[in-house]
């Protein structure tokens, strides 16, 4: 959602989960998704997409054709100029289907490789990894959209979490743009939690960070009590802030 675009006279930006979930209802038929919230969790709306329409491929059509930027839009947005200046970290994950990290890397003129799927392992790994933990457009087979591809992702089974489990062992995690909300990455703070539990301290004392803005109490417990360290934020541009912190590391 940090980037954004205007396209026929209207500004756009990257889709937000909840309106993931509302293009669902309505490619179900369904004239207000807070109906279908009231019966079910977002993930069983998706569920319900999947059975109804055979699959999620219309929603992947048409969230692919709503997220288009030019190039410069991307160079616009200070969040993903900052990760790409982050040139000490050569390992990101997402949980996003767009391409726009990837993007950003590449238009700052460093070499990424996109993996997605465990055949994407074989890549040059030299350069810096841009992880599609839930899969992304290029490959929709892999895409971690409905109820019953979360389940699959819980039991933390696959290459790809395999993948993970191997690449959090001597690194530091930094969170960016994410919170207990998200149903797609609440499982991996408990695996955070689980992982480190058995694992001496980091050199600095901490082995995970969240960016977080305006944290309150409930937060900074919550987050502490699983071993990751909040880094608050605050402003009226969450974006802005975030990247504030990132241009803070890129200078260490």
């Amino acid at each position: 959602m940090a980037v954004e675009w205007v396209q026929d006279g209207a500004t756009h930006r990257g889709q937000s989960w909840r309106g993931l979930v509302d293009k669902a209802a309505e490619l179900i038929g369904t004239d207000d998704p807070e109906l279908l919230r009231m019966r079910g969790s977002d993930l069983q709306i998706l569920e319900y997409l999947r059975i109804k329409r055979g699959g999620m491929q219309p929603l992947i059509n048409w969230l692919h054709a709503s997220m288009q930027p030019r190039d410069e839009d991307v160079q616009r947005s200070v969040l993903h100029t900052a990760l790409a200046r982050l040139e000490t970290c050569r390992l990101i994950y997402t949980t996003n289907y767009d391409d726009f990290i990837e993007r950003a890397l590449r238009l700052y003129g460093r070499a990424v490789v996109s993996i997605a799927a465990e055949h994407d392992l074989s890549q040059h790994l030299a350069d810096t990894q841009v992880v599609k933990f839930h899969g992304d457009f290029d490959r929709p087979a892999a895409m971690v959209l409905s109820e019953s591809d979360y389940e699959r992702r819980m039991r933390l089974e696959s290459a790809m979490d395999l993948k993970l489990r191997s690449d959090i062992l001597g690194r530091v995690l930094l969170f960016v743009g994410y919170s207990f909300r998200d149903a797609n990455v609440a499982y991996l703070f408990r695996l955070v939690h689980e992982r480190f539990g058995d694992l001496p301290q980091s050199f600095a004392g901490k082995r995970a960070y969240i960016i977080y803005p305006n944290p309150s109490d409930f937060e900074m417990q919550l987050f502490n009590e699983r071993r990751i360290e909040v880094i608050p934020t605050s402003g009226p541009d969450l974006a802005q802030a975030a990247a504030s912190v990132l241009d803070a590391m890129a200078l260490l």
